[in-house]
């Protein structure tokens, strides 16, 4: 297809998709006419009309399908679709002519509404196009001129007047769409710049967590072997989660707005989440003086579906403020269920702090700001934490709003549903972190060397052997001399990344078997999913914790 016919298509796909969307209005519009016409002496044309009016536009919605089921519409496809468009407003317009002919005024006065109205449709509907709006508007302009003629008014003393009114509107007509076409341009031109600004906002967010996941694991992974024999490098250890919680909250903003976050639902025990993330900020409040008390836990559901590690991000959200902004007094966490059929299960974090003025809670939920500059000032943070976790409720199905508490203070709400789940069959309990008598071997696969240093060292404290590799071609080339226990591979590396190195690594005899354990600051759904289509047996989340990266490779 030549380039005119490829940029006419891209031009008229809009006002084809409007168009079709105007079908069901230009319909009722012809059953109120042919309504009209069984009330009305003399309007019998009008059936005929309709008639004719409906095959034509059958054969126009046919049109429009054929070009819009198509990725790349052909000129034929094009041409069809304004011809089409051109012959439904030749018999639409044509209902003018008769119309005048009544030889009354009200009759002219009604051809002229009748054909002012379809151009003014014509216009909303071409966005932007100049073949959609001579195809459609050329033809209703035309009966301007030829109605008052066919009806034999063309001796009318006041016919030039009329041919000088049509020309005006016509001229009018022209220049309102011009207007509307530079403004849909500049509006589709705005927002291609949005929405490639999005994705690399997207792209760089998700770049420098790669990026910074590095120092932050090295940083957790050393305050843990310190904090062995030197309780105060529990300092180190806090400041490095204090910066991946809020490394996530950027990177759950990110996943958000671009419509790529998701959240599962498992079987889970719902008692058990609330009260460990009670029981979690009880020494925080405690430091301040503050009372944490758990209500109504006894009458919540305890096995539901749903996305537990999602409700415990919200909830630890809610009870961190709630702590941070109460000075004194209590924060307290009551439960209840809405309703039972389906079930719905609200979570209440009521503090006795200074509460919310009108103005606060509007701007609550909106990503980047928070109370006002002094709350920003006296207690930091990003502002994303309850935008956030609105958004993770109605992700669940759910909600989360705020108010403030009687006699003071802010109240938070999260409602879920909460369907019936199903308790796990008991297992045996591993030995955690128990030190292997076997001494294992394993590959540690990534290209940077603080992870390299920092995965041995954990390895290591498990009683392992440790071979490194700083690239997957020195893993590979490594994997064909060694049989390895596990390895553990970096997804996201230069030149080959950890999924295809994988895939070659399964068509390797010596490690055909050998469990490969993806390493990643990425979670989601769809990443876990591509790590286990490349051959993948497991993954840790970076920063590595001991816990799980024992439970990934021994359990």
């Amino acid at each position: 297809m030549s380039s005119f016919w490829q940029d006419l298509a891209i031009a008229y796909r809009p006002a084809a998709v409007s168009r079709r969307k105007q079908i069901a209005l230009r319909l009722f519009v012809v059953l109120v006419l042919a309504a009209m016409a069984m009330i009305r002496p003399g309007a019998g044309f009008i059936f005929p009309w309709a008639a004719v009016y409906l095959v034509v536009q059958i054969a126009e919605w046919a049109a429009l399908n054929r070009f819009l089921r198509k990725a790349e519409p052909s000129g034929l496809d094009v041409s069809l679709s304004l011809v089409a468009d051109c012959a439904l407003a030749a018999v639409f317009g044509w209902l003018s002519v008769p119309v005048w002919a009544a030889g009354t005024p009200l009759g002219a006065a009604s051809a002229v509404l009748l054909l002012s109205g379809a151009i003014i449709t014509v216009l909303m509907g071409a966005e932007g196009c100049v073949a959609a709006f001579i195809a459609s508007g050329g033809a209703y302009v035309a009966y301007l001129v030829i109605a008052p003629f066919a009806a034999g008014d063309r001796q009318d003393p006041v016919m030039p007047f009329f041919l000088v009114g049509a020309g005006l509107l016509s001229l009018t007509l022209g220049l309102v769409f011009l207007w509307s076409r530079r403004t849909l341009a500049a509006e589709r031109a705005a927002r291609r710049a949005a929405e490639a600004q999005t994705a690399a906002k997207s792209a760089f967010i998700a770049m420098v967590s790669h990026e910074l996941r590095t120092p932050i694991n090295a940083i957790l992974t050393g305050a843990e072997s310190l904090e062995r024999d030197r309780p105060d490098a529990a300092l180190i250890a806090d400041a490095g989660l204090m910066m991946r919680g809020l490394l996530n909250d950027l990177l759950d903003l990110s996943k958000i707005e671009a419509g790529r976050m998701s959240v599962e639902v498992v079987d889970h025990d719902l008692r058990a989440v609330v009260a460990d993330a009670v029981d979690f900020w009880r020494k925080a409040a405690e430091a301040k003086g503050v009372r944490l008390v758990l209500k109504g836990d006894e009458v919540m559901p305890q096995w539901v579906k749903g996305d537990p590690m999602r409700v415990r991000q919200v909830l630890n959200n809610l009870l961190s403020n709630a702590i941070k902004f109460t000075a004194e007094g209590e924060v307290a966490v009551g439960v209840q269920v809405e309703s039972r059929d389906p079930r719905v299960v609200s979570i209440e974090v009521r503090d006795t702090g200074p509460g919310l003025a009108d103005d606060q809670i509007e701007r609550l939920f909106s990503p980047y700001e928070q109370a006002g500059v002094e709350t920003a000032r006296a207690f930091g943070g990003t502002g994303l934490g309850l935008a956030i976790s609105r958004d993770l409720a109605r992700l669940m199905g759910g909600d989360l709003c705020a108010a403030n508490a009687e006699g003071g203070g802010a109240r938070f709400t999260l409602r879920l549903p909460a369907p019936e789940g199903r308790a796990p069959a008991p297992e045996a309990r591993d030995e955690a972190l128990a030190v292997r008598d076997d001494a294992p071997l394993v590959l540690v696969v990534d290209d940077h060397d603080i992870n390299r240093r920092a995965l041995r060292q954990l390895l290591e404290a498990f009683g392992a052997r440790v071979e490194t590799a700083e690239d997957a071609l020195s893993a590979l080339a490594l994997a064909e001399r060694h049989v390895f226990d596990a390895i553990l591979m970096d997804v996201r590396m230069p030149g080959l990344d950890g999924l295809e190195a994988t895939r070659r690594l399964r068509a390797t005899p010596a490690n055909r078997a050998t469990p490969v354990i993806a390493v990643t600051g990425a979670v989601s759904p769809e990443e876990i999913a591509a790590c286990r289509e490349a051959g993948m047996t497991g993954w840790v989340e970076k920063p590595v914790k001991a816990r799980d990266l024992y439970a990934a490779l021994f359990s």
